[in-house]
């Protein structure tokens, strides 16, 4: 590939020269007296279909800046390629000592189908203002191979999803973490609730929903026992259901349980034992004074652990 210089003074048609293309598709071509060159080149040879890739218009030079006027310059042709973008910038310095200027034209170019693209020369007019003269430089054309499209990697389709499963993830954990406190406070407030209500009252219920004073026989008994020896096992953590009464009483002694309590206890489940051995022949009026017995043991015990509540809220 090659780049020309047309002159409209013949004496300095000397002046202009050919570059072979560089790897990196640079076309170079010194101007007049070695002093404004253009260069184009693209970021590489092939490109797929599915890419674009950049096409770079250099005009520069260096020494009197104000010498050079950079005229205008028309899109070159394309074959197989559109121009999606483009832009461009200006830098003017020093490079050792020497005053440098460089305009940049940058195009977005993409591919059409596949096979060669080709872009043609450009055509730049400048204006040597020392010397009063126009000249143009033109580039030469350059080709591009147009490769098969690159699978796309749809990044930003994973980044979703895996967003998308990360909360998921949070939203069952937050939603299992609030289950298993309203869980564990439900518990809490049913052990508040169980310890708000002494066990005196549940005993109690079950005393008049299963003793009626009416059956004067030995099932009356019997279940006014087993509901006391219930109660004390469950209130004093002793062994009341499988132990004789002497052995209950001497338990509660050692947990220094109301001496009141003791006796009441004594006389219910001795007075028990007697109407299950006799066949329920006792004598009338017992089983009314037993069941009122088991009744104060609880109420009196009922009373205690209400004042003890109430001593502890303040």
């Amino acid at each position: 590939m090659v780049i020309s210089s047309f002159l409209t003074i013949p004496i300095l048609l000397v002046a202009s020269g050919v570059a072979q293309v560089t790897d990196s598709m640079d076309v170079t071509l010194p101007g007049i007296r070695g002093q404004i060159k253009a260069t184009v080149q693209v970021e590489r040879s092939e490109v797929p279909q599915n890419r674009t890739l950049t096409y770079t218009v250099r005009i520069s030079w260096h020494g009197d800046l104000e010498r050079y006027a950079i005229g205008k310059f028309d899109i070159p042709p394309l074959s197989n390629l559109e121009i999606v973008g483009n832009s461009s910038s200006n830098w003017v310095g020093e490079v050792n000592g020497v005053k440098q200027a460089v305009k940049n034209y940058e195009f977005t170019l993409r591919p059409q189908s596949l096979g060669m693209a080709y872009i043609d020369g450009v055509l730049i007019e400048y204006e040597d203002v020392s010397e009063g003269e126009r000249h143009t430089l033109v580039t030469s054309r350059l080709e591009v191979k147009v490769v098969a499209p690159i699978r796309e990697t749809n990044f930003g389709g994973w980044v979703l999803m895996g967003s998308t499963l990360l909360l998921l993830v949070l939203l069952a954990g937050s939603g299992m973490l609030f289950v298993k406190r309203k869980r564990a406070k439900e518990a809490k407030c049913e052990a508040l609730a169980a310890q708000a209500v002494p066990i005196e009252s549940t005993y109690l219920s079950e005393l008049k929903e299963k003793v009626k004073l009416t059956n004067q026989n030995t099932d009356a008994f019997a279940t006014l026992s087993r509901i006391l020896r219930r109660y004390l096992s469950e209130k004093y953590t002793i062994p009341a259901l499988g132990t004789t009464t002497a052995e209950i009483c001497q338990e509660l002694h050692k947990m220094a349980v109301d001496e009141k309590i003791v006796s009441s206890t004594d006389e219910v489940l001795d007075t028990c034992d007697v109407a299950k051995f006799s066949g329920g022949q006792t004598e009338r009026g017992t089983l009314e004074r037993i069941y009122t017995l088991v009744e104060e043991i609880l109420n009196q015990n009922k009373r205690v652990k209400i004042a003890d509540a109430e001593k502890n809220d303040r």
